[in-house]
């Protein structure tokens, strides 16, 4: 039997992959949002959520890295000391992050490639923010994404904002 259109009427559970062919949509699909103002552990089941931070100064902790996991950190306020993204111990972040300035028109960008990364998970394990520094940013608005691509590194990227004067040396993927 062959049928062009399934059609469920309430939940449906797949025990494995589902190949979507041609050209079809997967639709009704809503991203999961997670509104937090605490520090936050982030789970391998909220993969694929929005995670939105309401405070200036909170540390959200990924999960272990396992590859295809991935998240978005957004800040609904200015960002100051102390607000963090930080890997799971032995992991680590590369990826390029791009710092604008709102006071200048300048912009300057930090990249970590892959290798070095994970040849020194140690020095590239944490993500640091505050809105007004020349090598930080993280004004409300920003968004980062991250995604895991195999067993120790998260790909990060992202278009930040700073209200530091002149934007040089950006720092984000740092040392905890």
């Amino acid at each position: 039997m062959h049928t062009t259109d399934l059609r469920v009427a309430t939940d449906l559970t797949v025990g494995s992959n589902v190949d979507l062919k041609g050209s079809a949509v997967l639709k009704g699909n809503k991203e999961n949002i997670i509104v937090t103002a605490v520090d936050r552990t982030l789970s391998a089941s909220e993969s694929g959520s929005m995670v939105c931070v309401n405070h200036a100064a909170k540390v959200i902790t990924l999960p272990a890295a396992e590859a295809g996991l991935n998240f978005k950190v957004c800040f609904y306020i200015d960002t100051t000391a102390g607000a963090k993204i930080v890997a799971a111990s032995g992991d680590c972040f590369f990826g390029t992050l791009v710092v604008n300035s709102t006071t200048k028109t300048k912009s300057s960008a930090q990249s970590i490639d892959h290798a070095t990364a994970i040849g020194t998970v140690a020095s590239h394990d944490t993500l640091d923010f505050t809105h007004d520094s020349q090598t930080l940013a993280g004004k409300a608005g920003d968004v980062v994404e991250l995604v895991c691509v195999d067993g120790t590194a998260w790909k990060v990227s992202g278009a930040l904002v700073t209200d530091g004067n002149d934007p040089d040396a950006i720092a984000i993927i740092n040392a905890s």
